[in-house]
């Protein structure tokens, strides 16, 4: 599927777009590039557009012409990644600050009451260079722009980063207030740590350079967010940076409150290696509410063998809880930029989404524990570009999304454009259709801190100024995946719809699909009850799939897939498809070719038939046959707090668990709580279960007979497995007290879902009979 079209083909896709705006308002995960032919265009910061008629994202970087000039670029896209069409609000605009040859942009934020969008960065001007914010309107016209003085004006100064006051628990109200922060450098290479607030018309409220002192005598500002104040308000500022005295830098938390004034900080450094902080956020989830994440990077004090550094600070304090290291198991450079939290991934705390560039042209999105910032549940790095041409600098999360974006220096068109804006739109899988799975390895440390408390300077002086607005206008797929007409894999026997993958895991894209029923509907679908529209496997991390294997351990082999965990040693040889059956067929490695066949049964409505048959196409026995299925079931209409029943027996069952994020490897360890058991939670949990089938013979194969569902009760769902001769099962039952319907998107928890199985009871059994 790697990667580029042809322009003829790309042509077709675009018409097909904009012809067909509905389906394209309903996104899917691409990969895009923007850019002009002559301008090397770089992208730095990305937003989801919640306020501006139409939605899509705002990306905005810097674009350079070949004589040296610089321009601020921004580009509004929709859903789906288009750019050009102003029918759909999207459009790509260039902006020479003050009309300078030089200037560059680092961060935007959308303004709150539908009132535009704020960019920040360096603008030239005379001797020096100077922080500016500009404000544009949905449509990308510039209404002002502010730059703020230096305390000397040879001194060079950039806005690296900026939020609008007031939003960071609210999503429909901000008080207009915008806060920019960045650094100023001055004659003598030395760098102040700069903040100011403005008011909702440009005009300054205060600017204030801060000073490290003599033991960290250069701070710089790379990040700011609000969090949660001693008065018990998210007013207080908290930046990530870097400090440093002599030659190593530390990693920089610095809070102040609403007003600028200096509340405490902290440097984490060894004096042996670098150590930057580059992004951050406030933690919302309810057991870390007002603590805080940085991410950034560890290097020698070369620069070179960067590691992936991340640290969670204590609510109200720069006191650091817990710090984590991520190694390439490469050895790899690799950099973090920018992090996001994804509370809506699980019920519990979500996950920490994490963007950046390994060795300076692959960007990478991994998923962190909050608890521990080590990898979270079954969620599978990923790493984005072709050929190593594409870094990521920023993330933002949408409903069901994550945006990312970068550089691109590959020339997707073949015309001479060494470099564009990289745009990446992914599913809660973390997934495009050209990610490649990725494999980094992550430690706790625990490095000492040191408390410093810069000092502020104030900078009374702005300017007002006006700024040009130039038409830019180039876009395409690098990698992007169609709207599929009926969706490849999606089948149904009129009561059970299941979304089948090409290599047989449950949870595929369908954008024109309605979304799911109850709490954080989905347009995935993997395991869906029709009646209802009640989906069980695919919100949240769609993590349900399979892995096969051989376990002995002179010769072991093993191949997995899922959606959220990618897919490992495993490739597809068919894939066929009717609307009510699908058989995917893949070989793992050189050992086993492996066969899933849907199909509906004639005997129940409530299950689909999964034939499984595993043959050795190696050159040795296999000597211990092991299979692995498991699925994370979220439950509607309370999706993501369920209680989970695990019954019957096997004598080919191994293990079993109701971990649903475990990996699908068998040859992996598990954990969770071990079946046998009974309605078990409520909680995120799932059913994991291994199988052991013994020696298969070169040239033989083993064949067995699973099954997926749901029905209206649980009584239904047992009579349904015993129709079929499934001793053994799993369900999936919601904590829900049986109050508003099955389409509750605020439902209350309670014991009747798991007492009667309503409004749907969704299993997973195995025959044996």
């Amino acid at each position: 599927m790697r990667r580029n079209r042809s322009a003829g083909r790309l042509a077709a896709v675009l018409a097909a777009g904009l012809m067909l705006a509905a389906p394209w308002a309903q996104a899917q995960n691409f990969e895009t590039y923007y850019g002009n032919q002559p301008w090397r265009d770089r992208g730095e910061d990305v937003k989801t557009v919640n306020f501006c008629p139409g939605g899509g994202s705002v990306t905005v970087g810097t674009r350079r012409s070949s004589d040296g000039q610089e321009q601020v670029l921004v580009t509004r896209a929709n859903d789906s990644g288009v750019t050009d069409n102003p029918g759909l609000n999207t459009w790509q605009q260039a902006y020479p600050i003050a009309g300078s040859k030089l200037s560059n942009a680092f961060g935007v934020i959308e303004l709150t009451g539908g009132r535009g969008f704020a960019v920040t960065g360096a603008v030239t001007v005379g001797d020096g260079s100077f922080v500016y914010v500009l404000q544009i309107d949905c449509k990308g016209y510039p209404r002002w722009t502010t730059l703020l003085d230096n305390l000397d004006p040879s001194h060079r100064a950039t806005g690296y980063d900026l939020i609008e006051g007031g939003t960071t628990v609210s999503s429909t109200a901000g008080n207009g207030q915008i806060v920019v922060v960045g650094e100023e450098i001055d004659r003598n290479g030395r760098s102040f740590g700069r903040i100011a607030r403005l008011d909702p018309a440009g005009n300054v409220i205060w600017d204030q350079d801060y000073d490290g002192g003599s033991d960290w005598p250069n701070l710089r500002f790379r990040a700011v967010t609000e969090n949660l104040a001693g008065t018990g308000g998210y007013t207080d500022l908290v930046v990530a940076g870097s400090a440093w005295s002599g030659t190593a830098r530390g990693g920089l938390m610095f809070r102040t409150d609403g007003g600028g004034a200096p509340v405490c900080s902290s440097v984490l450094a060894t004096g042996q290696d670098h150590r930057d902080f580059h992004g951050l956020a406030a933690l919302l989830s309810p057991n870390y509410q007002g603590e805080t994440v940085l991410v950034g990077a560890a290097s020698t004090l070369s620069g070179g063998n960067a590691q992936v550094y991340m640290a969670r600070y204590s609510r109200l304090t720069c006191a650091p809880k817990v710090q984590s290291v991520w190694q390439d198991r490469a050895q790899a450079s690799f950099t973090a930029f920018d992090v996001v939290e994804a509370r809506t991934l699980d019920g519990r705390d979500g996950a920490l989404a994490v963007v950046g560039t390994i060795a300076g042209t692959q960007g990478f999105l991994l998923a962190a524990n909050h608890r521990d910032l080590l990898r979270y549940g079954g969620l599978g790095p990923r790493r984005f570009g072709d050929k190593f041409r594409e870094s990521l600098y920023a993330i933002d999360r949408k409903r069901d999304r994550f945006i990312l974006a970068g550089d691109t220096y590959g020339d997707w068109q073949g015309v001479g454009d060494a470099q564009d804006v990289y745009f990446v739109q992914v599913d809660p899988g973390l997934n495009t259709g050209c990610a490649d799975p990725w494999e980094p390895a992550a430690v706790p440390v625990d490095l000492p801190y040191k408390q410093p408390l810069p000092h502020p300077i104030r900078i009374p002086e702005f300017r007002r100024v006006d700024t040009p607005l130039l038409q830019a206008s180039d876009w395409g797929y690098a990698c992007a995946l169609d709207p599929p007409e009926g969706c490849p894999g999606l089948i149904n026997n009129g009561i059970v719809q299941l979304g089948v993958s090409n290599t047989g895991y449950l949870n595929i894209e369908c954008p024109n699909i309605d979304l799911s029923s109850g709490r954080y509907g989905t347009r995935l679908v993997g395991l869906r009850y029709m009646p209802t529209n009640g989906e069980a496997s695919a919100p949240g991390a769609p993590c349900e799939g399979w892995g096969v294997a051989n376990a002995d351990p002179a010769a072991p082999v093993s191949g997995r897939t899922s959606r959220c965990a990618g897919t490992s040693n495993v490739s597809v040889v068919s894939f066929t498809y009717t609307p009510s059956t699908a058989t995917s067929v893949v070989n793992v490695g050189n050992t086993f070719r492996v066969t899933h066949q849907y199909t509906p049964i004639a005997a129940t409505s409530y299950l689909y038939r999964v034939d499984v048959k595993i043959d050795n196409i190696g050159r040795t026995p296999v000597n211990d046959l092991r299979y692995t299925r498991g699925i994370d079931y979220d439950i509607p209409p309370n999706t993501f707090s369920e209680y989970i029943t695990m019954a019957g027996a096997s004598p080919f069952l191994l293990a079993w668990n109701n971990n649903g994020f475990n990996s699908l490897d068998p040859l992996a360890a598990n954990s969770g709580t071990s079946g046998p058991m009974t309605d078990f939670g409520p909680g995120d949990l799932g059913s994991h279960m291994d199988f052991r089938f013994g020696v298969l013979p070169v040239g033989a194969s083993r064949s067995f007979v699973t099954f997926y569902g749901a029905a209206p009760t649980q009584t239904a769902a047992l009579n349904a497995l015993s129709i079929v001769g499934a001793g053994l099962y799993s369900f999936g039952q919601t904590n829900w007290d049986g109050v508003g319907g099955a389409g509750n998107t605020n439902p209350n928890p309670g014991t009747f879902g798991a007492t009667t199985g309503a409004p749907a009871t969704f299993m997973y059994g195995f025959k044996t009979q």
